[in-house]
Order: C-alpha cells, then structure tokens, then sequence
C-alpha cells in the first residue's frame, strides 16, 4: 500500500464557494524510513521504506551457513544499517527495524527455534539492541508472517475473509490471514504450515520432523528428489532450466512435488475453507511449471463438490519478508490505537466496579 495525497475539507467538493476552503495535505516521505531484514538460509536482504511505504534501498549480501552464527549475522546487520545510513544521509530517520527469520519468535524477540539455520534459544532482538541503541523500535517476525504483511500491503487485491501464504524456500513457513489479520494462535505459533505430517518419510532428512511438508515440497527436497531420478543441478534456477528443456529426471520430480504440494492444499482447504492461497519465495516458481497437475492433485485430495481456493504466486521476489518486516513497522505507525477510539472512559469502568 502507498500512502498518497489527500484532500481534507469541511464541505462536500461539489458545494464549492462555501464553507472553509479545502486543504491538501501530504506525507513527508523524508520525514523518517523503516528498516527490514530478512534472514534466509545463506543470505540477508535488507530494505528501507520512506514514510510513503516505498522502498527507496535495498541491499543483498551471501553467507555460508557456517558464518550463520547469531553473533556473525547482527553484525552484518549492523553494517548494513551503517552503510544505508551513509548512503541516505541525515535526509532519514531510522523509526524502527524488524528482523525476520525462518523459525519460532516469541514476544519478546528471542527465536526459540531455527533449525534450519540451527539457531535455538537466541535472544536476537536483544543482541540487536546492544549494537543499535538509538533506533527506538526493534521488532523480530517470523518471515512467513512478513511475507504475508508484505504481500497484503503491496497489492491492490481484494481482500478476502480467509487467505493462506505459503513461503517456499530452504524450508516451508505459512501464515494464515483472518479478515485482514494475521491469525498467531494461543502462543503465537500458529502458521508453521511446513510442519505439517505428510507422510511418514519425506524427501530428504531435515531437522525438522520426519515426514513434514517442507521434506517433500523444500528447496532441498526438490534437490534431493532430483538426485534421486538421475539429475545433477545444483540451485532451483538450474532445476527451473532443466525442467523447461523438459528433462525426464526433472519431470519426474516435478510430478513427484505436485502430487504433495496438492495434498498439503488440500489439507489446509479442509481445516481452513481459504477463498485464496498465495505461493511465495524462490521454490513457488515451481508451480507454474505444473500448474494443473497441481490443481488435479488437490482436487483428489478433497471430498467431491468441496471448494478449491485460488492459487496464486506472489509477485515479490526475494526481499519479501524483509519489505513485510518495513510494512509492519510502517502500518504500526499510522494505525489508531482500538483502546483510544473504541474503549470505554475509565470513570466509567470505575463506576461499574463502584455498583
């Protein structure tokens, strides 16, 4: 979403010549800039939003998972910031940074778990704060929830009452969207879509659960898949390129990930009757390349008559999560606070209690 000019005025345009003239008013985008950054397995994007929600930089930098430690990552951070903050000079004010990453974040910004970068038990908003004192809002999203924020934020779709996003990279995260918002559960878990059992062995051993949806629809189930069928490349690009010459190992895996990608459809349109499912992150390209198969195969998987959810890829590319992170910050910032407009007086609480 783009936050534009508006015109306020006291009168109805077309009663022009009476009343108080009316007043343009727009945002100063210079005004301040929102901070997202994503932590992927073997890189980070980092973006920057103006106080109209556009990104004015963005930067990628490539890592190995062995220099995935915390303490190696909130320094790239760190360097990051310093180095947008030369580029952009004293024109922006830092008004927030939120950090996403690929596993569990509690409330209070510690990432319980991981386990694809191996990461458990990390306090990183806290490292972050250590490094970053003078930046007055710090914030930490699991980077499917930001995919969504990301995606919601940025298209012109209507919204719908229940909406599913799927982010398909080294592993598979999700977030499921009420009625505008992102639905988090009792403890703030819920959405950990790739976790899901389908099978009792998937295509490769991660750390995860055996079996889970992520083992048969990942990046490195892809991969291994493919291996298994006789096929040698080494990155999703390369697997792209050689299903496109119609390569029989890259067919046969292609047919192999549709069939569970339609069944973990299928299973969430059971439990959550979505009216749109968006896939999202650099594996989602995959489903063009067996749109139907996959739609055949959720419709297997369902009772007869029952509704398929559109199916849709994200237009964002790799620096979705970290523009859902930015997003957030941004919506936080001109949302009105429910209590203040919608909450009783407190003399009137008192009053009750008083009864």
């Amino acid at each position: 979403m783009r936050v534009c000019s508006s015109r306020i005025s006291s009168e109805d345009d077309k009663s022009a010549g009476t009343g108080r003239p009316g007043t343009f008013v727009r945002i100063n985008p210079n005004y301040g800039m929102f901070i997202g950054a994503d932590i992927g397995v073997g890189r980070m994007n980092v973006v920057a939003l103006d106080m109209e929600a556009t990104v004015i930089t963005q930067s990628r930098s490539d890592f190995s998972l062995q220099e995935a430690s915390p303490n190696l990552v909130v320094q790239r951070l760190v360097n990051a910031v310093e180095d947008i903050r030369e580029r952009l000079g004293k024109d922006y004010r830092i008004r927030g940074l939120c950090l996403t990453a690929p596993g569990v974040i509690d409330r209070n910004g510690t990432i319980l778990r991981a386990p694809i970068l191996g990461w458990r038990e990390e306090p990183i908003l806290e490292k972050l704060q250590q490094q970053l004192p003078d930046i007055p809002l710090l914030v930490a999203e699991n980077d499917a929830n930001a995919f969504a924020i990301a995606e919601i934020y940025q298209s012109k779709d209507e919204r719908s009452d229940t909406e599913i996003y799927i982010y398909l990279d080294a592993g598979v995260g999700g977030a499921i969207m009420n009625s505008g918002q992102l639905l988090r559960g009792q403890d703030g878990y819920a959405g950990e879509l790739g976790h899901i059992i389908l099978g009792d062995e998937g295509f490769v051993e991660l750390a995860t659960i055996s079996g889970s949806f992520e083992s048969f629809i990942g990046r490195e189930a892809v991969l291994a898949r493919y291996r298994f069928h006789g096929g040698s490349a080494g990155d999703i690009q390369a697997f792209i390129e050689a299903a496109k010459r119609q390569e029989k190992a890259a067919l046969s895996t292609l047919k192999d990930w549709s069939f569970y990608l339609g069944r973990g459809i299928a299973t969430l349109t059971s439990i959550f009757n979505p009216a749109r499912l968006v896939l999202g992150g650099p594996v989602a390209a995959l489903f063009d390349l067996c749109r139907v198969e996959t739609l055949e195969n959720v419709t297997r998987n369902l009772l007869d008559g029952h509704p398929i959810p559109a199916i849709k890829l994200s237009s964002l590319g790799l620096e979705g999560p970290a523009i859902g992170g930015a997003s957030m910050l941004h919506k936080q910032m001109f949302s009105v606070d429910e209590n203040l407009v919608f909450g009783r007086p407190r003399t009137e609480t008192i009053r009750e209690k008083a009864q």
